[in-house]
C-alpha cells in the first residue's frame, strides 16, 4: 500500500512540474505573439495588450490582416456578440480563401478568447505570412 502511494505522489508531482512547463510556455508564447502583433499593427496606429482579449472583437484580427496581405477587408461595426463573431469570420474567411489551412479554429473559439486557439490561429498567421514570404524572397 505504501508503494502504491509513493508511486502516486510521484506522478503527481510530475503531472504539477509538467503542467507548470506548459504553463510558461504559453506565456512566453502568448508575450512574442504579442510583440510580432504589435510590430505590425503599429503601421496603422493601433495596439494590443493582451493578445486573448484583444483580437476578441476581430477588428485587430482585420487589421493585421489588412496590413500584411496590402487588402482592405469588410468589417462590422457593431459591439454586440454577433458583430464580433462576424469579423472574426471575415479574418478567418480571409484566410481559407489565401489557402491558409486553419484546423479546428472557429470563429466563436477567438471571440471566447480561447488561449490555445488565439495561439494556433496567430502562429498559423506567421507561418503564412512570415515564413511564406521568406520562402518565396528566396526563389
Amino acid at each position: 500500500m505504501g508503494s502504491d502511494y509513493r508511486n502516486e505522489c510521484q506522478l503527481n508531482a510530475h503531472l504539477c512540474t509538467l503542467m507548470c512547463c506548459l504553463d510558461e510556455r504559453d506565456r512566453v508564447q502568448k508575450k512574442t505573439f504579442t510583440k510580432w502583433v504589435n510590430k505590425h499593427l503599429i503601421k496603422v496606429r493601433k495596439h494590443i495588450t493582451d493578445l486573448y482579449e484583444d483580437l476578441r472583437d476581430g477588428h485587430n484580427l482585420i487589421s493585421l490582416l489588412e496590413v500584411l496581405s496590402g487588402v482592405t477587408l469588410p468589417r462590422e461595426k457593431g459591439r454586440m456578440r454577433f458583430h464580433r463573431l462576424q469579423n472574426v469570420q471575415i479574418a478567418l474567411d480571409f484566410l481559407k480563401q489565401r489557402q491558409v489551412k486553419l484546423v479546428n479554429i472557429r470563429n466563436d473559439d477567438i471571440t471566447d478568447g480561447n488561449p490555445k486557439l488565439t495561439l494556433g490561429l496567430i502562429w498559423t498567421i506567421i507561418l503564412h505570412f512570415q515564413v511564406c514570404t521568406l520562402s518565396h524572397a528566396d526563389l
